[in-house]
């Protein structure tokens, strides 16, 4: 099954609802089975059925280009360029209810 936009955004407001996966401060984030219980709730709320291989290797590759386009949104202001020269990415999936993945705590250590 292909994806398209409307099942990303459908799955990344599901995996958004289930902070166990994504918040190393949660309480019962490295606990695997609520982790495991977690990712069964995406998958069985998600509107067509994949398996959780697929689910979480989806979830890495969004967060991979993610990364990617926040290293040029960054490389892009260290330059001392102008406002109008800042890197301003266009992938859909990077803003969401008005937020840049907000949900998912990533350092630049990461």
């Amino acid at each position: 099954m292909e994806w398209n936009n409307e099942l990303i955004m459908e799955f990344l407001d599901l995996y958004e609802l289930e902070p166990v996966i994504w918040n190393p401060l949660h309480e019962h984030h490295k606990d695997r089975n609520h982790v495991y219980d977690a990712w069964k709730r995406v998958q069985s709320s998600l509107s067509i059925d994949f398996s959780l291989k697929v689910l979480k290797k989806k979830k890495e590759n969004m967060m991979a280009t993610y990364r990617k386009l926040a290293m040029k949104v960054r490389n892009s202001t260290r330059t001392g360029a102008g406002v109008y020269q800042v890197y301003k990415p266009e992938w859909f999936a990077i803003r969401k209810n008005g937020i840049i993945f907000a949900f998912c705590i990533y350092t630049e250590e990461d």
